[in-house]
């Protein structure tokens, strides 16, 4: 019984370990648009110094609340590339989308993630959570809730 929890343990860290070298660039991904295309790394706006990967679920509160802040500091956010990843279906990412009016901000896309790469990649599931690129380097990650200014500095 002990072999067998250390050996569960060892497996944990080595993938916490295999995640953190993974996500040291921005990874390889492909997720799906609202509208139904593939987008992955190639699409990100190339203009856009620093992405936001920020993997949500629409019925979480702390989620919502971060939506409502990307809206109140769209002029803060306007230089950044914001991915909202979700693994909810497509009528619940776009209603989410809607109430919260995100299409209004360009730098804002609403991804899905049907194959549940997201936990895969950046070895977490919890939401919110935001890994932060610049030059396609890794900067820092920051999970649950956080103020926009901890995201952008």
């Amino acid at each position: 019984m002990i072999f067998v929890s250390c050996l569960l343990i060892a497996k944990k860290i080595n993938d916490k370990y295999k995640s953190e070298i993974l996500i040291s660039t921005l990874p390889e991904f492909s997720f799906i648009s609202l509208d139904l295309h593939s987008f992955d790394r190639k699409d990100i706006d190339k203009t856009k110094l620093r992405i936001i990967l920020n993997h949500f679920s629409p019925t979480c509160e702390h989620c919502q609340y971060m939506a409502g802040e990307f809206i109140k500091n769209s002029q803060k956010l306007k230089d950044i590339q914001i991915l909202m990843i979700t693994s909810a279906d497509i009528d619940v990412a776009s209603k989410f989308n809607s109430d919260y009016k995100l299409s209004l901000l360009p730098n804002i896309i609403i991804l899905r993630d049907t194959n549940y790469q997201f936990q895969k990649i950046f070895g977490t599931g919890v939401v919110p959570s935001f890994f932060i690129y610049e030059h396609n380097k890794f900067v820092k990650k920051v999970i649950g809730e956080t103020m926009i200014d901890n995201l952008i500095n």
